[in-house]
């Protein structure tokens, strides 16, 4: 379905820009099935499950059916957010709005059923790729992409980078969640991570829980095999000789953090910007003074700069 509407968030309220934008949407069909690392040389272990998420793509006014082609971001929304064309809500588009207006085109998905919540997890990331061969399969878009993540869902889009890095050209994150258990502690701060949060939400179920679904923990015991290539501080990495990790993304990477987040603690970005640069790999923090989970112009602005440069 094609329209154009003014986006709108998940509690109702419309894009601080006000602008009616191109917005298609569509379904992907993908396989929910986690191969479990338990494949044997005698018997097929491995099953389908198919499920269906919603997604959107957002068409700049540069939009071109023929000629160059227009490039393309990934943009993976927070746990926060969703997609869906009867409200006009628009997942992750909140935050690339600037690159919109400068050509860009921009797309997210729902999230994996039955609670469209994005948790950076193998579904999620896979079911992202279907909606990917979509998009560049019917419109005139490029095919290597760049990757931008708010919260949860730079958790979403460093593990998308990582899984397809071949596909990757640079990542561009707001205050990014990246753990669900590496982070216990960082330079003396305590740092929640996903694992840590039991407390249930107003449906009974907490972020605990849902990692427990969404990572199949059998019995809802920790299993670090069930998270192995979608936790980004463990992900392309190793220890050096002096006991430090060392990670290296596919692709250049830059952060966006507010000194005054309370909900993602700014030292998670720290550390893994280090980890990053102990790697030799090019990685940016701006530390933003004063601000907290949340979106400002200046950083949509300076995400579309940063972007430029690759494009």
């Amino acid at each position: 379905m094609e329209k154009y509407a003014v986006p709108m968030t998940s509690n109702g309220k419309p894009y601080p820009d006000g602008k009616e934008r191109r917005l298609i949407y569509f379904n992907v069909s993908y396989n929910r099935y986690r191969d479990l690392c338990g494949s044997t040389s005698t018997e097929v272990t491995d099953r389908e499950e198919p499920a269906e998420c919603r997604a959107v793509l957002c068409l700049p006014e540069s939009y071109s059916e023929t000629g160059a082609k227009t490039p393309l971001i990934l943009s993976c929304h927070g746990a926060g957010s969703t997609v869906n064309e009867e409200k006009n809500y628009a997942g992750g588009l909140a935050g690339v709005t600037a690159c919109v207006d400068a050509g860009y085109a921009a797309l997210d998905i729902d999230g994996i059923e039955p609670h469209g919540v994005t948790m950076g997890c193998p579904e999620h990331v896979f079911a992202m790729y279907k909606a990917y061969k979509y998009a560049i399969s019917h419109y005139n878009l490029t095919e290597r992409v760049l990757l931008y993540g708010g919260s949860m869902g730079g958790q979403t889009s460093i593990n998308f980078a990582n899984t397809f890095p071949s596909l990757c050209i640079a990542l561009g994150e707001f205050f990014p969640r990246m753990n669900i258990e590496s982070f216990t502690t960082c330079d003396g701060h305590f740092c929640l991570g996903t694992w840590d949060k039991t407390t249930p939400n107003a449906n009974g179920v907490s972020t605990h829980d849902r990692v427990v679904e969404y990572f199949h923990m059998d019995g809802g015991e920790w299993n670090r095999d069930r998270i192995t290539g979608f936790e980004p501080y463990t992900n392309r990495s190793f220890t050096n000789e002096k006991g430090e990790k060392v990670v290296i993304p596919p692709c250049p990477i830059k952060i966006w953090h507010g000194t005054a987040d309370t909900v993602v603690d700014p030292v998670v970005s720290m550390e893994y910007v280090r980890a990053v640069r102990r790697g030799g790999c090019y990685a940016d923090l701006r530390l933003i003074e004063g601000i907290g989970h949340y979106i400002t112009d200046a950083m949509r602005t300076e995400l579309r700069m940063w972007f430029d440069r690759f494009i």
